[in-house]
């Protein structure tokens, strides 16, 4: 009997120290995990905070453009890209595109000559992008503001043609309209931007799909001449701009077309340690005045 007795008492020992050891085993693993968990939100905060700076950086450089001029063009400092920038711990880079160099879907739903002229150069995009005519047609119907004198004679509201609440503010917005297909807007996202108002379109920071949808009297060869000529040599003014183009070619009503710009995209990637964070924003500069943070993400 002493001798079972003493080998339960073992046993029972060897279970203690067992448990003993599992439950240190099992605090260990999660203070490790609350320390791991601690340090993840930790480098995700100051990623976050890393790209909120760069937004704010980004405000200051465009402020400082605006003092040296009100032109805007490919060559100056704000249109070459951060690169990848090494941090303790972590990196920053990020971007700054003129909006206005691409074509403005808000102004589809203006009556005068800049919608008109924005509506065409949209028709044209599209079809060198191969998109659907009915997602074309879809896009048109939905940006459009109904008829006055239609709604007036169905006895319902007019709703006001530059209503903001009828606008969108993304132009990835384009996808949540019936009868438009996640290709069709793929293919047009580079190309277009949602701006809270109505835009000119920025003849030297547009693109050649853009400036092609912009210009269609000038040919593939005329256009890429004129591209290659403005890198080089930024048009200074609009008047500029149509002295350079060839003999006889066609160009829309100025007040569609500009040499500077007010709203910018903005781009910031931020990584530290493991984590990454990204901050995008639409900025609006207004004169020399410091520039307004349309909207921003966090991601």
């Amino acid at each position: 009997m002493k001798r079972m007795a003493r080998g339960a008492a073992i046993i029972l020992a060897m279970l203690l120290a067992a448990l003993a050891a599992t439950i240190a085993a099992t605090l260990l693993w999660q203070q490790q995990r609350w320390i791991s968990d601690h340090e993840h939100r930790r480098d995700q905060v100051q990623a976050q905070a890393l790209a909120l700076a760069g937004v704010q950086w980004s405000r200051q450089i465009m402020q400082d453009d605006a003092r040296a001029g009100s032109t805007d063009h490919l060559g100056e400092a704000w249109a070459h890209p951060l690169p990848r920038t090494p941090l303790e711990n972590g990196s920053i880079e990020g971007s700054i595109e003129d909006a206005q160099g691409r074509l403005n879907i808000n102004n589809f739903g203006t009556n005068d000559a800049l919608g008109k002229e924005e509506r065409a150069r949209f028709a044209r995009l599209a079809g060198a992008r191969g998109v659907a005519p009915a997602s074309l047609a879809a896009i048109t119907v939905a940006l459009m503001p109904p008829p006055a004198e239609n709604a007036t004679q169905k006895g319902e509201p007019v709703p006001p043609a530059t209503a903001p609440d009828r606008r969108p503010v993304r132009a990835a917005e384009l996808a949540a309209i019936p009868g438009v297909t996640a290709r069709d807007v793929a293919q047009l996202l580079p190309f277009v931007v949602a701006l809270p108002a109505a835009t000119p379109l920025n003849l030297n920071t547009a693109s050649p799909v853009v400036l092609a949808a912009a210009l269609p009297d000038l040919s593939a060869d005329a256009l890429a001449k004129l591209v290659a000529e403005r890198a080089g040599k930024p048009f200074a003014s609009i008047s500029d701009f149509r002295s350079r183009l060839p003999s006889g070619a066609a160009v829309p009503d100025e007040t569609s077309l500009a040499t500077g710009s007010s709203y910018f995209l903005v781009s910031v990637r931020a990584r530290q340690g493991e984590t990454r964070a990204q901050a995008r924003a639409l900025l609006r500069r207004d004169g020399r005045d410091w520039p307004i943070v349309v909207w921003q993400t966090l991601e």
